[in-house]
């Protein structure tokens, strides 16, 4: 089981390297092909780029073309071909999470060219598109239109890597030439040219310039929304915002690096998390007069604790006889996230390296401590597949 975990996962790593086993499944997809009955065009050497190609040509030898408008709104046709193209159909041994009995796959080394609205030839562009089999009876790339306002129109070349998953490559037009895109942390550090997201309908536009994937994570067995802002000038696409939900239904709400952020600003200002006006430092007298009596009383290890639905509010000595001492304070404020599924990786994307880590030898389980001036939080959770079950500000 942990083995089927890690393997699922390992699709949602954002790092290229984890990503290597699928893309290598992913092409070996046309030297499986390839046993299958297959023609080609002749010629087979690839155009030197910035060569001059008719437009009308270009429309004939193309297996693959969008529309697409640039950074200034020009209208170009972007064709995709290849000199070197085969053509194959699956048979049964060929069917596989991405190809089904008759389906018509092409590969080769592909290369693209532009064609400006209006003119009659195109130029070659001098990029790799790292492109090199698909399957037309079921083409899944597709051109996310711009917003009209800052974020141009976008191609994404897809591959199947799995049957939930595709790898896509991100592509934009500026100045009247084709760019590649960079998937990139917040902070800009490059995770390569590939990401992932479900065969279909699996990525919208969002306003400032914001784009949102969805794909099926099995490991989870939920929905993993990733959200990236369009950087133009350095032709990368920056994750800005992630959430793991049951449902495939596109999210209105705010993810993973939100909620961090809240849990931080509580922890700053030493409060409940969603109940600013309870502190550590606070009597019992106080919390009763803005919570009202504890559904719950107990004893914990190091002292009293008031339980309201999934706040747990912890005092610094013990009950006796179910009162607490006259000169006890709040020293410790607990949130059970029952509803929220917030794993590892993602709070040590959006809140930086914990300042402690380790395995909880007593409770079992395992613990993230982040100090920031006076303010603690201590996170716990069962594995690293699992997530964050409940976070302590001190």
């Amino acid at each position: 089981m942990r083995k089927e975990q890690q393997a699922g996962d390992s699709a949602f790593q954002t790092g290229a390297k984890k990503r290597k086993g699928i893309r290598i499944l992913a092409l070996a997809l046309s030297l499986i092909l390839g046993l299958s009955a297959f023609a080609a065009w002749p010629g087979g050497r690839a155009e030197a780029a910035g060569t001059a190609i008719d437009a009308a040509k270009l429309k004939s030898i193309s297996r693959l073309y969008f529309p697409m408008r640039d950074d200034k709104k020009q209208l170009y046709t972007l064709y995709l071909f290849a000199a070197d193209e085969q053509k194959s159909v699956a048979t049964q041994e060929d069917a596989w999470a991405g190809a089904t009995v008759g389906d018509v796959f092409y590969s080769g080394t592909y290369q693209a060219a532009l064609v400006k609205n209006g003119q009659k030839t195109g130029r070659v562009q001098n990029i790799n598109l790292n492109f090199k089999a698909f399957n037309a009876t079921r083409n899944e790339s597709f051109r996310l239109p711009g917003d009209g306002k800052t974020r141009p129109d976008l191609l994404f070349l897809s591959e199947a890597g799995s049957s939930n998953v595709n790898l896509i490559r991100g592509f934009v037009i500026t100045g009247g030439t084709l760019h590649s895109l960079d998937f990139a942390s917040e902070t800009g550090k490059s995770w390569g040219k590939e990401a992932v997201a479900s065969p279909k309908n699996a990525m919208r536009g969002l306003s400032g310039n914001r784009i949102q994937t969805r794909v099926y994570d099995n490991s989870s067995i939920r929905y993993r929304f990733d959200t990236y802002t369009l950087n133009l000038k350095q032709l990368k696409l920056q994750h800005v915002d992630d959430s793991y939900l049951r449902s495939g239904t596109w999210p209105t709400s705010q993810g993973a690096h939100a909620l961090l952020d809240s849990i931080k600003q509580s922890a700053m200002k030493r409060s409940l998390y969603g109940k600013p006006e309870i502190k550590i430092g606070m009597t019992e007298k106080q919390v009763r007069s803005i919570m009202g009596s504890p559904k719950n009383v107990e004893n914990g290890e190091w002292g009293g604790y008031f339980g309201y639905g999934n706040s747990w509010i912890g005092f610094n000595d013990y009950l006796d006889g179910g009162k607490l001492p006259a000169y006890v304070r709040v020293g410790e404020l607990t949130t059970h996230l029952d509803d929220a599924f917030l794993r590892p990786h993602q709070v040590r994307e959006w809140l930086g390296t914990p300042t402690e880590e380790y395995e909880d030898e007593i409770d079992s389980g395992y613990v993230m401590i982040y100090r920031w001036k006076n303010a603690l939080i201590v996170m716990h959770y069962e594995d690293e597949y699992d997530s964050i079950y409940s976070f302590s500000i001190y």
